[in-house]
């Protein structure tokens, strides 16, 4: 007498879950129906047939019953060992994804240019981690071509950045504009040019220009402006972050241009912010997220509440503006 092989046998009009096999493991495990509807919480019927299910599929009787006992079949307890390791992969994967989820859900990864780090999450997190106990917050400031790399490299869950050009990686929500504007010392000279308190980009020539680096988002928007003074297309000194530049200028070591933002709650330390014109010069900032990654709940509070900030900022202001 034959076996007949694998592909003689009818094949069952449904496939085997992890339902399937946990009702399995129960009955094994208590060697009871009833028990092990207990545990499940389940009707005995719907044991039983969950069972006979199963039974059907591996083509096989799995348990001898008797009116005392349930004992494994032969077919029972080969199937025992197979079924439990599939059980406990199963769980410890649901496991894993769901601490991984809390964590996701925990902590937001924030990249953002210095304009946002200083002036706008200073003002809204203390609100924002107050109402979400348990929510931390883990920012990391740069330039925008760090800010744009970090989000690449999926090191951070969103940036706040400019745009360099399509990225085939990255996605980008407008979030911003605002004026260029000069940035120097209350007891400089430029200050008795101004008219109305704005100054044109000629009237910069031959002061001392503190400029900032190719990387960041206002270096590029001066390369790309005509006519302007050679102490400003070629300066002097360089800096690629903000920090650095107010030390410079707070010292006395010359003048710079950066975003209005930058000179919203301005502090105490003796520097002023003009505008500029002819021509009016705009940065943008973006929302930066990593193509095809959807982002968490707390993410998307947290944009939610730094939009909400800046539109409150933009209201009647004619240097800023949000989307």
């Amino acid at each position: 007498m034959t076996t007949p092989s694998a592909q003689a046998l009818p094949a069952p009009s449904y496939s085997a879950t992890i339902r399937h096999l946990r009702a399995f493991l129960s009955v094994a495990k208590h060697r009871s129906f009833t028990r092990a509807a207990t545990e499940l919480r389940l009707s005995q019927p719907s044991l039983t047939m969950t069972i006979q299910q199963l039974e059907d599929i591996v083509g096989g009787v799995l348990f001898d019953r008797t009116t005392r006992n349930v004992i494994l079949t032969q077919e029972g307890t080969d199937l025992f060992p197979v079924a439990e390791r599939v059980v406990d992969d199963f769980d410890l994967a649901i496991r894993n994804i769901r601490l991984t989820a809390w964590s996701r859900n925990s902590c937001v990864r924030v990249a953002v240019v210095s304009s946002i780090a200083t002036k706008i999450l200073p003002r809204i997190l203390d609100g924002f981690l107050a109402s979400r106990p348990g929510v931390r917050v883990q920012l990391r400031e740069g330039n925008s071509n760090d800010v744009r790399r970090l989000v690449r490299r999926n090191e951070v869950d969103v940036g706040f950045a400019s745009m360099d050009g399509d990225d085939a990686e990255l996605v980008f929500k407008p979030l911003l504009r605002d004026q260029l504007g000069l940035f120097l010392r209350n007891d400089h000279a430029l200050h008795a040019v101004a008219k109305d308190g704005v100054l044109r980009w000629a009237d910069l020539a031959n002061h001392n220009f503190v400029g900032l680096t190719p990387d960041t988002a206002t270096g590029p928007i001066l390369s790309q402006m005509e006519h302007l003074p050679e102490s400003l297309r070629v300066p002097k000194l360089e800096v690629s972050t903000y920090p650095t530049l107010w030390a410079l200028i707070e010292n006395g070591l010359g003048i710079t241009t950066a975003p209005a933002l930058a000179a919203e709650f301005l502090p105490d330390n003796g520097i002023a912010f003009l505008g500029l014109a002819e021509p009016v010069a705009w940065r943008s900032v973006y929302i930066v997220s990593r193509l095809g990654r959807a982002p968490s709940p707390i993410v998307t509070a947290l944009v939610a509440a730094i939009e909400q900030d800046l539109a409150t900022i933009a209201k009647g202001h004619s240097r800023i503006t949000t989307s």
